[in-house]
């Protein structure tokens, strides 16, 4: 699982992968499939009803609260401000906020390090 807020969407973007059993052939395997939720986040912080209606249920939900929770700690809407700079390079322009799952908290990466994104299996 990997989470970020993305600024210009005003989006909360949480990806995780879970197997998937396929038939080719009449042979089984497992793939993992990419699966993606996006919640979009208020000017004022809070996570938009729609969405909280449509996903309440998810496991991952809870996720995406907890890190929205964690983003309005450090007064990160409407806009996140500058001064932050990418954990990788140090780049202070153009980060935005991912979860850290690790060390249970925010760490800003830049656009060249979005890839980089720290991951876990949920």
């Amino acid at each position: 699982m990997s989470m970020r807020y993305d600024q210009e969407r005003k989006r909360i973007i949480c990806r995780w992968e879970e197997p998937t059993k396929v038939v080719m052939n009449k042979k089984e395997g497992l793939i993992n499939r990419s699966r993606m939720i996006t919640v979009k986040v208020n000017d004022n912080g809070k996570l938009n009803s729609k969405d909280i209606r449509r996903h309440r249920k998810h496991p991952m939900f809870r996720y995406i609260d907890r890190f929205n929770k964690m983003l309005n700690s450090i007064d990160c809407f409407p806009q996140c401000e500058e001064g932050h700079q990418c954990a990788i390079c140090g780049a202070t322009g153009d980060v935005s906020p991912h979860f850290d799952v690790n060390r249970q908290s925010i760490i800003w990466l830049c656009r060249e390090h979005l890839t980089e994104s720290p991951k876990v299996n949920a």
